[in-house]
């Protein structure tokens, strides 16, 4: 059985969120509801016309707009995901953390939540982060690991975004099941 409701992307800040753009165009074009919402941060490396435009909806950043936009934005949704998760939103997330849009709408949401993290591999080994995305598996929270490679800034390990197709994959096991 499908499960009805919109699939809520929730992008952050990394050199990753222009990916998003294929995930969502993806989503779209099949035929799941997508709706988006942004860190201020993600605006710096894609603007949220972009996912407006491919999601025919507005795109939440402002958490202090008008109303309380963290449940307008999880309010009718099946499955968040943050795609791509920084350090940063992932040690918000895990220590309930509620400073910006993105990270309350993940305390409020109340559906299966999948997180992509991308970042630095010497960020993703910290302990610190080892031990959030520990917190975050042992709150039923789904996470897809970075992959191998050479990040941005020359560095290599384990830290780039998972490919955008084991993203999509996994988001519609979720959201069919």
């Amino acid at each position: 059985m499908t499960m009805k409701g919109d699939v809520l992307i929730a992008i952050t800040g990394s050199i990753a969120a222009y990916k998003t753009c294929d995930l969502v165009r993806s989503l779209v074009k099949s035929g799941i509801s997508t709706r988006v919402i942004m860190t201020p941060n993600s605006t710096h490396f894609v603007g949220r016309i972009t996912f407006e435009a491919l999601t025919g909806k507005p795109v939440l950043v402002d958490e202090y707009a008008s109303g309380m936009p963290h449940i307008e934005a999880k309010n009718g949704i099946a499955l968040m995901a943050i795609v791509p998760a920084t350090a940063n939103t992932i040690a918000k997330c895990a220590n309930g953390i509620a400073d910006d849009l993105v990270s309350s709408t993940y305390l409020a949401a109340q559906c299966p939540i999948l997180i992509a993290p991308a970042m630095n591999p010497g960020m993703w080994s910290h302990p610190s982060t080892q031990r959030n995305i520990q917190t975050l598996m042992k709150d039923s929270v789904q996470i897809l690991s970075p992959q191998d490679g050479i990040v941005i800034c020359g560095d290599e390990g384990q830290g780039k975004l998972a490919d955008i197709s084991k993203i999509e994959e996994a988001i519609r096991k979720i959201y069919n099941s």
